[in-house]
């Protein structure tokens, strides 16, 4: 893992090398001791990170909790590596790594899953589009209208049927719903597909349906930020990758 950590690193303007940790996450399933099924998640810190980049960490053969440092040599320098753990007494004492306990390099991470993960299928078994998380200020109306086309006609309740849409119909400056969200979410939690299809008839949406026919372009720049087209992060102008993601300024 700390290979690969090391391959997909996070593009950051805060370190000194330009990247920095990782977003990679290694999850192991397996059972446990009361027959059933259990997840663990781990990263490799960013000190392993650096140790394998630099070549001086090795595995133990014998013993996989272990790890070493290597020895200086004519063509490599090594400098000493220590840690620190509680001896027999109780008192913090530094030990030189070698060998090095491989929990010291390694980060427990929380792990869930969701009480129900299915996700309706489009025709053809396709898995529906997702809407962009509403934490971000560059959500438009060109936004919903990408995600609100790739949808099929008889999907309208599903396409609604998500808290982050919800939440963008809630909030949007360009045409509120402020009045019809509760009939919304009641024929969401009902399944109630002919109510939805009378609220898709409306006046209300018949107006977003006329916003959104406008043949508009996403503006990803106002002079002093930019907007990432992945993640949607809010960049500074003189920046020519995304922050969060490095995705390349368009």
């Amino acid at each position: 893992q700390d290979t690969v950590m090391g391959l997909q690193a996070v593009v950051s303007t805060q370190s000194t090398g330009g990247k920095f940790g990782s977003k990679f996450v290694t999850v192991c399933i397996s059972g446990n001791e009361s027959n059933t099924i259990e997840m663990f998640a781990y990263q490799v810190s960013n000190q392993c990170m650096a140790l394998v980049r630099d070549n001086i960490l090795l595995p133990a053969r014998e013993h996989p909790g272990l790890a070493y440092i290597k020895h200086s040599t004519a063509e490599q320098y090594v400098p000493d590596v220590f840690f620190r753990e509680k001896d027999e007494y109780g008192n913090v004492v530094t030990k030189e790594a070698r060998p090095l306990p491989v929990e010291y390099l390694l980060l427990q991470l929380p792990t869930g899953t969701p009480k129900d993960g299915h996700r309706p299928l489009l025709p053809g078994g396709v898995s529906q589009p997702k809407f962009p998380t509403v934490n971000r200020e560059s959500l438009d109306m060109e936004v919903f209208k990408r995600y609100y086309r790739a949808q099929p006609d008889d999907f309208f309740l599903e396409s609604l049927s998500d808290m982050n849409v919800l939440f963008f119909l809630h909030t949007n400056d360009t045409l509120s719903f402020a009045d019809n969200l509760a009939e919304i979410c009641a024929a969401i939690v009902a399944g109630d597909r002919e109510t939805a299809q009378n609220f898709k008839e409306s006046a209300t949406w018949a107006t977003l349906e006329q916003i959104l026919a406008v043949d508009t372009v996403l503006t990803h720049s106002n002079g002093n930020t930019w907007s990432c087209s992945i993640c949607t992060l809010i960049n500074d102008s003189g920046k020519t990758m995304c922050e969060a993601c490095g995705t390349p300024k368009q």
